[in-house]
């Protein structure tokens, strides 16, 4: 046997409740009502549903008047059958029950049918049932179009082919197609043309509407069909071209990573050559120095250019990825403390901000430091954390050392709490060479206990200082950890 099974769509609930499907017979309209019939009382009884998915209501009846119900021997003729079973249904439905009626209004004359048909459905609409009704009367399909909770649906009929598709269209009417399917079962042609002519001028312009709303509804289904396909088609294009653009980006601050590095270590080369090549201590002391200090300005101009060309890519990022920029606020300077924890234009989370440099703020992303304008300042996202102190040296924030020639005018300590280690460590390098100059055999660095940053950064750049012999923390009677003494070199 050649069956095509074709999946059929449904949906009622809410303010539609009422179904009124209308075509062709052997179109499949008695089959959608068994259908729906069947889902419903297999779902109740804990049965799978054929159906790719379904959401069904618990009803307490099924209602159902399908086929023919005469019998000579209980005096009913079908016209008869059918009004006894539709009056006992009317008597049972309750708001949850489901009604299925199949040619309603059949078995007398047309006119009246179909006004008791309407009258019929007026009264199951009244009592909220879900009602599927199928129907050949054009009378119905009109009530169906103009009666709110009303849905008209159509099984399809293949005018070239002249064999329905069991394809079923919500939304619009179906046609009888009587005439075309008697043709198609080898009807005489001269009684088909006979047909078509006794046809009254409304039933052929009836026919020629549903005609027309079909093949609406089918080039409506071919264009939501095409515009989803090109919608998917440019979602991916967008994934891919996004996915690209990222690549290039990262790809973008690798080369620029590689080539700070690159010049970084070419440097340090050329620094070690020249150094080696000096043999005299005090001259190789100065160069080492002098080296040192360019080698910091030149990575911090390095460092810069790339941090300004990593803030410019995170930015352009957020812009090309469509994030709308938030709403900025005005940031008063006496709210940016060293610590507080600030938003940025182009981060998507909060930084901190080390310290003020003029118009610019120094803030920390993670591992990566770098330089932002201070427009560039969107908000505060908490307050500074106050600063733990042990002793009244801790609320200095800067120092300045004075250095002279001469053992009168050089100082044996230096105080540093409160600077960050490139501060730190500038300040200590030129007074470590004034007492190297005013040949002072030791001296003291008061940096404080503080998170132990400091301290650990200023115990790594006396490691490898030249002048440098050892170094070591202040006994506890003293101040302990909180100060380094350094012997200098002879």
């Amino acid at each position: 046997m050649n069956c095509v099974w074709k999946a059929r769509a449904i949906t009622l609930g809410g303010e539609e409740r009422v179904l009124v499907i209308s075509g062709p017979n052997t179109g499949g309209k008695t089959v959608a009502l068994k259908t729906t019939g069947m889902a419903a009382l297999a779902a109740q009884s804990g049965i799978p549903v054929a159906a790719q998915h379904a959401v069904l209501p618990l009803f307490d009846r099924v209602l159902v008047d399908i086929g023919d119900e005469q019998s000579i021997a209980a005096d009913l003729s079908t016209f008869s059958a059918h009004m006894l079973n539709l009056k006992t249904m009317l008597e049972a439905a309750t708001p949850n029950s489901l009604v299925l009626v199949d040619e309603m209004g059949t078995g007398t004359a047309p006119e009246e049918g179909a006004a008791l048909a309407v009258a019929l459905l007026d009264e199951f609409r009244a009592k909220n049932c879900i009602v599927l009704a199928t129907t050949h009367h054009d009378r119905l399909k009109t009530y169906a179009s103009t009666t709110p909770g009303v849905v008209n649906a159509a099984v399809e009929f293949d005018d070239v082919k002249l064999r329905p598709t069991y394809r079923l269209m919500v939304g619009v009417p179906g046609g009888s197609s009587g005439i075309a399917i008697a043709r198609r079962l080898g009807m005489a042609a001269g009684i088909i043309e006979r047909a078509r002519l006794l046809l009254t001028p409304e039933s052929r312009e009836a026919a020629d509407l549903i005609a027309y709303l079909h093949r609406s509804r089918d080039e409506l289904d071919r264009m939501q069909k095409q515009m989803v396909e090109e919608r998917h088609a440019l979602e991916e294009e967008r994934k891919k071209l996004r996915t690209e653009w990222v690549e290039r980006q990262q790809k973008r601050i690798r080369d620029l990573e590689t080539q700070f590095a690159e010049m970084q270590k070419r440097f340090d080369e050329n620094v070690s050559r020249v150094v080696e090549a000096v043999k005299e201590r005090e001259l190789r002391a100065q160069m080492e120095k002098t080296a040192r200090r360019k080698m910091q300005d030149v990575r911090g101009e390095a460092r810069e250019e790339l941090n300004a060309a990593v803030v410019q890519t995170i930015s352009e990022s957020q812009a090309d990825l469509g994030a709308n920029a938030a709403s900025l606020e005005t940031v008063s300077l006496d709210r940016l403390q060293p610590g507080t924890k600030i938003r940025v234009r182009g981060f998507s989370k909060p930084v901190m901000l080390r310290r003020i440099d003029g118009s610019s703020a120094e803030i920390e992303a993670g591992p990566l430091r770098m330089k932002v304008a201070l427009g560039e300042i969107t908000g505060i996202e908490g307050a500074a954390p106050v600063p733990k102190s042990t002793s009244p040296a801790a609320k200095l924030q800067s120092v300045t050392v004075t250095s002279q020639r001469g053992d009168a005018g050089v100082s044996d300590e230096i105080n540093v709490i409160g600077m960050t280690v490139e501060e730190a460590t500038d300040r200590l390098d030129k007074f470590l060479d004034d007492a190297a100059l005013a040949h002072k055999a030791r001296i003291r660095i008061i940096h404080g206990h503080g998170t132990g940053a400091l301290r650990k950064g200023i115990g790594e750049f006396l490691a490898s200082h030249p002048l440098v012999e050892k170094h070591s923390f202040e006994t506890e009677e003293h101040g302990g950890q909180a100060i380094t003494i350094v012997a200098l070199q002879r």
